[in-house]
């Protein structure tokens, strides 16, 4: 009888265990990431700061619901407009789009679950998504971590950044625009006409 109640118990904890990875990988459901699972990324750390949790590092979609809950709600609100969307899926040629965000951000707290959305209903694996997320910048602790991970240069110089979050839309080396902190019109819109061939030009921060 013993047996039999482990034998149960066991059960439910790998039902549990089935259904919270379902869960967690549900927003990445139709992206195409450029990054690998956390074991073999550069590195990512929580950090429970003045700001609440952050997460520091290089970072995919599914650490989100997994450690940051309340991020899905813009992702699924968010509708993007179908003819962007369609612009966007009829792009040939391989973009590596590099998004430099922050967790504490409520700019990035808005814009990069809505640009999942945009990526996830474009489909194209074109359009490939790597993520660094990065501490305020007068945080030096955040700063220590970042280091101590790997990224002996600030991600916000190696990049440019002064605003999060950033998206760099590259093409091989070669920057093709970016949308930073908040996009002049839609996400959606702003990516097509960064990514339409007659707008293609030198980034302004160089």
């Amino acid at each position: 009888m013993i047996k039999f109640h482990w034998r149960m118990l066991l059960q439910v904890v790998l039902l549990v265990g089935v259904i919270g990875h379902a869960g967690a990988e549900s927003l990445s459901a139709g992206l195409f990431n450029a990054q690998t699972p956390s074991a073999c990324r550069a590195g990512m750390r929580v950090y429970d700061s003045d700001r609440g949790k952050q997460l520091l590092g290089e970072v995919i979609q599914a650490d989100f619901p997994r450690l940051l809950p309340g991020w899905d709600e813009e992702f699924v609100a968010y509708e993007p407009r179908a003819e962007d969307i369609a612009s966007l899926a009829g792009v040939e040629e391989d973009i590596s789009i590099i998004c430099v965000l922050g967790t504490w951000c409520h700019d990035s707290q808005r814009e990069v679950p809505r640009f999942w959305k945009v990526l996830q209903e474009t489909g194209n694996s074109h359009l490939e998504l790597t993520m660094f997320s990065v501490g305020r910048s007068s945080d030096e602790t955040a700063r220590e971590i970042l280091d101590n991970i790997g990224f002996d240069e600030s991600l916000r110089e190696t990049y440019g950044v002064r605003l999060v979050p950033t998206f760099i839309f590259m093409s091989g080396e070669t920057e093709l625009g970016r949308i930073i902190e908040t996009p002049e019109g839609t996400l959606e819109q702003d990516a097509a006409l960064i990514l339409s061939p007659e707008n293609a030009g030198e980034p302004a921060w160089r």
